[in-house]
């Protein structure tokens, strides 16, 4: 009973700062719980190894992991209740090399509690959601990508069927026809595009490019006429044409099915944290195809939003580059 009371305790400290990762770090005797929200990371707590031992294993029997099991990397998940509204709770474990456990602890909010998306961003970018073809996300984990694209499939639900295909799904949406990856039983990206478009979705939303074979199976899809939405890990907009090259999609491919592809980051203002965007459409794939020449418009917002007094300098330094 203490160790649940203790779970909770901290899965509602999380929730009430909006914390989208907590981190169990081993530390000699002890163990740091950090948190991370909008605003950055913060520690929230230490644990002896004893008292910290109990929590993980009250995480990972509820996420339906082996608790005995403390090497081999797991990965579960469950549902928690925070002022009426249900957390989806997922947990990564891995063992280090004197038997100690690392645990992360992502939490995923329904839409009601998620941030405001600007309306500006949504209106710029549902006529080209309209479209067949693909629009490519990009920015680093906990950038917003998911969210987004889930707002823009919520704009486009009462005309148009969407399918979504992740790994796993991180946000239930009844709207949607959701499918999850499941490796053990066959269930690949790749296999579940190919699955997914005898349904004749008009919207295919793809988690995540992680490999060729998921980037040549999306690429077919928005060349045959459906509209993809997916998202690539990248520093800048530009380096998403260079992952997919090194994915195999040569450049007619790219040219052909690509409409818009954005780089985008969630950055603290003095007043709050917004989403910063920085996009380039088919027009300028195919000059920067052409002449392999960069903007610095990153930069740019960033510099110029620093220089308004929007953001402190702090906040400038770490994000001028992307």
């Amino acid at each position: 009973m203490i160790t649940e009371t203790m779970t909770n305790e901290l899965l509602m400290n999380a929730c009430q700062n909006r914390a989208t990762d907590l981190y169990f770090f081993p530390n000699d005797d002890t163990y740091f719980i950090e948190a991370r929200n909008d605003q950055g990371r913060y520690k929230i707590a230490s644990f002896t190894l004893d008292e910290n031992l109990a929590i993980i294993n009250f995480l990972k029997f509820n996420s339906g992991l082996d608790v005995s099991e403390r090497r081999r990397p797991q990965k579960g998940s469950f549902s928690f209740y925070f002022q009426s509204f249900r957390i989806h709770i997922r947990i990564s474990t891995v063992g280090d090399f004197r038997n100690r456990e690392s645990v992360v602890v992502r939490l995923i909010y329904p839409q009601e509690l998620n941030t405001e998306l600007n309306q500006d961003i949504l209106k710029k970018l549902l006529p080209i959601a309209q479209r067949s073809g693909m629009m490519i996300f990009s920015g680093p984990m906990g950038s917003g990508k998911t969210s987004l694209m889930y707002s823009i499939g919520r704009q486009l639900a009462n005309d148009k069927k969407i399918m979504c295909i992740e790994d796993p799904i991180e946000i239930v949406e009844d709207q949607f026809l959701q499918l999850q990856v499941n490796e053990d039983s066959g269930m690949t990206y790749e296999e579940l595009i190919k699955a997914s478009l005898r349904h004749r979705p008009e919207v295919l939303i793809i988690g995540e490019i992680r490999d060729s074979k998921t980037a040549k199976q999306a690429i077919q899809a928005a060349l045959c006429g459906y509209t993809v939405m997916t998202t690539i890990h990248g520093k800048s907009k530009y380096s998403v044409i260079q992952r997919l090259k090194q994915f195999g999609i040569d450049e007619l491919d790219i040219l052909n099915s690509i409409n818009w592809i954005s780089y985008q980051r969630l950055i603290p203002t003095i007043n709050e944290t917004e989403l910063f965007t920085d996009s380039i459409n088919a027009i300028d794939i195919e000059k920067f195809m052409e002449t392999n020449k960069t903007d610095q418009n990153w930069m740019n917002m960033i510099k110029n939003t620093y220089e308004i007094g929007y953001i402190d300098e702090n906040t400038y330094q770490e994000y001028l580059y992307g």
